[in-house]
């Protein structure tokens, strides 16, 4: 506490009303505006304090404090952290780069973006020059690309591209650290990407862009879990036409749709500019996307302990645990599934709803057929299912970040 009252002192020196530790900012910053897992959420800790920055300078002025102090900081945008990026698990300043918005810039097929840009600005700003980008996060609407960059991975165009950092998906990207600013390209973005800004914080990017497309929204109903593995297995040699996948049982979609369409038994819901089903007016279909969907049904189902677990699973292991699952559980358990490319196979990012007491059973038939018992983790070792990515990360925190002041206790080196 010496320490920090020391700090103190010296942000309100340069800050002035740019430092706040009022409970009302402590409160707010504390915690995430998304729901993360239930699990982590009792895992973080109060803040200290937080630094409302405006540019690059207040960035390394608030690195060096809390470098010389040795006080954690956290950087984060909007928040958006499901997995728990942006939750702090020690004491620490937060530094919010929200304001840093004033670079938006075209080049050819990349956006060249200050951190604190909305992903919603950026898609309005490249719709209409006839571009869009090429992976975005389903909280698009609050979510900064800064803070997608440093904790995101999938997201809506993900059956197209994959993570949005693969193939050239971050072209560069500028980060300050206690140990002085870098500017990485090439591989090296790839240890800043998904790192939980653990590795440095970023103060410009340039993201890839591909041309906008007039895409359908369509549905295909199936009435089981067979037929519409079969039909995700045909789509695969269309995947150029096709923007995104969702799968959903009739539960789910009944809940979400709220009588806007009629759900069959197990419901496929595909964006392309092909004809694939019935064209459906789907503007709800951003309430289903990856970590929407957590959101969006905390507040729609009726479970007395609603709890969730999410599982990637290749499609022939979605076939079989989510069978077994939904013999056991029938409607007292609901699926969503968002369909995605992972090093070229296709990968169903599997959301389990229920209650929490029927979680023991869902589990063991995920034992049974040999899955990990829990994808998420505050620690980013535990999430990145790379080991050339982490040996990047591990490698560029060394170098910018000896002391692990940034987001400290995510990364273990």
């Amino acid at each position: 506490m010496e320490t920090f009252l020391l700090a103190k002192k010296e942000f309100e020196k340069e800050f002035g009303s740019k430092f706040l530790d009022t409970e009302e900012i402590i409160d707010e910053y504390s915690k995430a505006p998304y729901l993360v897992s239930p699990i982590l959420s009792k895992m973080g800790k109060r803040i200290l304090g937080a630094v409302i920055a405006e540019d690059e300078n207040d960035i390394e002025y608030t690195i060096k404090v809390c470098n010389k102090y040795r006080i954690p900081l956290l950087a984060r945008g909007s928040g958006t952290s499901t997995i728990g990026q942006v939750l702090p698990i020690f004491p620490s300043i937060v530094i919010d780069i929200q304001k840093l918005n004033k670079i938006l810039e075209l080049n050819n097929n990349s956006l060249k973006i200050s951190p604190g840009v909305k992903v919603l600005q950026a898609l309005n700003y490249l719709r209409k020059r006839g571009k869009e980008l090429r992976v975005y996060p389903s909280s698009f609407y609050i979510s900064t690309l800064g803070g997608y960059i440093a904790g995101g991975d999938v997201g809506i165009g993900s059956y197209q591209f994959g993570y949005h950092f693969h193939g050239n998906g971050i072209k560069r990207v500028k980060i300050v650290a206690p140990n002085g600013s870098q500017e990485l390209t090439g591989d090296m973005t790839l240890a800043v990407a998904q790192a939980a800004g653990t590795t440095g914080i970023i103060t410009e990017a340039e993201v890839a862009v591909i041309d906008y497309e007039d895409w359908k929204d369509q549905l295909v109903r199936f009435n089981n879990v067979n037929e519409v593995v079969n039909f995700l297995k045909d789509l695969e040699k269309e995947r150029p036409s096709i923007r995104r996948i969702t799968v959903e049982d009739e539960e789910t979609l009944a809940l979400v749709s709220q009588g806007r369409v009629k759900p069959g038994k197990w419901n496929v819901i595909l964006a392309s500019t092909k004809s694939f089903g019935e064209e459906v007016n789907m503007r709800f279909l951003d309430e289903l996307a990856f970590a929407a969907i957590y959101v969006t049904m905390s507040k729609l189902t009726r479970f007395p302990n609603y709890f969730y677990e999410v599982r990637l699973l290749p499609l022939n292991s979605f076939l079989s645990v989510v069978s077994q699952i939904k013999r056991a559980l029938g409607s007292n358990v609901l699926i969503h599934g968002d369909v995605m490319t992972l090093r070229g196979e296709t990968i169903i990012y599997t959301v389990f709803m229920s209650d929490k007491s029927n979680f023991e059973l869902i589990d063991s038939i995920m034992i049974k057929e040999g899955i990990p018992f829990e994808i998420h983790s505050l620690v980013v070792n535990d999430r990145v299912d790379e080991e050339y990515r982490l040996e990047l990360m591990k490698k560029l925190k060394k170098m910018v970040d000896p002391h692990d002041i940034l987001n400290p206790g995510k990364l273990r080196i």
